[in-house]
C-alpha cells in the first residue's frame, strides 16, 4: 500500500493533517471538540504515538484523512 499525499485527493500524513488544520486556523482542541473526539487521542494520532489501527484512534485518523 503506497502513501499518497493530499495533492491527489487521497491520504495525508499526520504532519500534513496537522498543517491543514493550522492553515485553517483550527487548533487540535477545537477540532477534537467539533468532531466529538478526545483531545488526547487526536494529539496522539497527529504525533504518531497512536497509529490509528483500531478504535477511536482509527476513527480520528480517518476523519483527518490519514487512513
Amino acid at each position: 500500500m503506497s502513501k499518497m499525499n493530499s495533492t491527489n485527493g487521497t491520504k495525508k500524513t499526520a504532519n500534513e493533517a496537522k498543517e491543514a488544520l493550522r492553515a485553517e486556523g483550527v487548533t487540535l482542541t477545537e477540532w477534537s471538540q467539533r468532531k466529538g473526539f478526545k483531545y488526547r487521542t487526536v494529539s496522539e494520532v497527529v504525533r504518531g504515538v497512536n497509529k490509528g489501527l483500531y478504535g477511536e484512534g482509527h476513527r480520528v485518523a480517518v476523519a483527518l484523512g490519514i487512513k
